[in-house]
């Protein structure tokens, strides 16, 4: 605020902070639901298991996807000879629940802070907003410089650094018809096809597709006859991420990994085509110097806060923070973390923004050492009001490692044949 006879008030409110990881490839994938029906075949007789018509062949038609495989020195169980048997078998593909998928690969962050600038003149005894205006700071050089032109001149320097955790570069996706970044599971690379990861199974121009299908196929489908009369038999396929089915048996054999929002320092994520913006619910220590031409009148708003609850929580990766949520708060609150209720131990000493000149209610996630490993007395305080400390007994929470489920087993199969 200046000392002019008309005043003008500049307010600067740090909004968020975010990373900008740009897109460098993408593709569509889905689920494989692989519906399989095969026959055996005795040594002899119509051979109706002809090499030429099942052994890398496919069979696909319309936007299907359909492939035959051949599997000999089968069980002549049930057949007159002593020869091994045969069979040969038919896999159609489609995707499950007609989901579609886009996987997305991203690189290293541009790391921006994002502050809202606002005039405001005095007006009839009140203050009422001129201008506004969001500004955009790049913090991947360390230190960025603005200029604020207007009635007064005012040059703004931020310095800072990069979040101390950080969305991986790497592969993620997100289904048609949401918005939910997902990841933590493995994704095939944009030239890659492996069957034991998410999107081996694509949509391109049109139609779907699997790389080299033929030859994969045929590798990874096994097919074991246990008596060929009786057209019983088994059979799997040597891959993941799939629905098989066989007759009435239907197994789903897939990992959809987790959202980006389930870890606690991502408030949000979001694909905008060409990037991937993620909001730190944590962020990261900056400075912020203004200097303008006339010597301003700098104008502090009071931290104040009304209660708090919480709880220390290890996830499931193994990520230890305080969980807090404030009630009636502004401003800068000071927190302690101690071993008990005499306080004669610190573990931990931080602090909580709370931006806004009003009071509100306000959640923040504190990153915490791992030598915090069971329930702690937590007291806060209003910077600058020590009197005005609470304190609370926080009980610790912790959430199981990732289980991996086992790959699938085979499914039992009758064929439609007289052996």
């Amino acid at each position: 605020m200046n000392g002019s006879e008309s005043s003008i008030l500049h307010t600067l409110e740090f909004l968020r902070l975010e990373q900008h990881h740009p897109v460098s490839g993408m593709y569509q994938f889905g689920i494989p639901k692989i519906t399989s029906a095969c026959i055996c075949d005795c040594a002899g007789g119509d051979a109706p298991c002809k090499i030429e018509h099942y052994n890398y062949r496919n069979c696909s038609s319309g936007g299907a996807l359909c492939y035959r495989t051949y599997h000999p020195v089968q069980s002549n169980v049930g057949c007159i000879g002593e020869q091994k048997s045969e069979a040969c078998c038919e896999l159609r593909i489609e995707p499950f629940k007609d989901w579609i998928f886009t996987a997305i690969k991203i690189g290293q962050p541009a790391t921006i802070l994002v502050f809202r600038y606002s005039i405001y003149d005095r007006f009839n005894k009140r203050w009422r907003k001129a201008s506004e205006e969001v500004v955009e700071v790049p913090l991947n050089r360390g230190l960025s410089k603005f200029d604020f032109s207007g009635r007064n001149k005012i040059e703004m320097v931020v310095t800072g650094s990069r979040p101390n955790r950080e969305l991986q570069p790497g592969m993620y996706f997100v289904r048609e018809g949401t918005h939910e970044i997902r990841g933590y599971v493995p994704i095939n690379e944009i030239g890659e096809s492996n069957l034991e990861k998410l999107g081996w199974m694509r949509f391109a121009e049109g139609k779907w597709d699997i790389r080299n299908g033929n030859v994969k196929i045929k590798q990874a489908h096994h097919v074991n006859v246990a008596d060929c009369k009786q057209q019983q038999y088994t059979s799997t396929i040597n891959g993941e991420q799939m629905v098989l089915v066989s007759g009435n048996d239907v197994e789903e054999s897939y990992d959809l990994g987790r959202a980006l929002t389930t870890d606690p320092w991502i408030e949000t994520a979001v694909y905008q085509g060409r990037d991937v913006r993620v909001e730190h619910a944590e962020g990261t220590s900056i400075s912020v110097y203004m200097t303008s031409e006339t010597r301003p009148h700098m104008l502090r708003h009071i931290s104040q806060m009304e209660s708090f609850d919480g709880l220390i929580q290890v996830d499931r990766d193994s990520n230890r923070y305080l969980n807090i949520s404030f009630l009636g708060t502004k401003g800068t609150l000071i927190g302690n973390i101690f071993s008990s209720e005499k306080k004669d131990q610190i573990d931990m000493a931080f602090s909580v923004q709370v931006e806004g000149s009003k009071l509100r209610d306000y959640r923040s996630i504190i990153s915490i050492p791992s030598s915090i490993n069971n329930s702690r007395y937590v007291c806060f305080h209003p910077s600058g009001d020590l009197e005005g400390e609470m304190c609370k007994w926080f009980r610790y929470e912790a959430q199981r490692l990732n289980s991996y489920r086992v790959a699938h087993k085979w499914q039992s199969g009758k064929g439609e044949c007289a052996g």
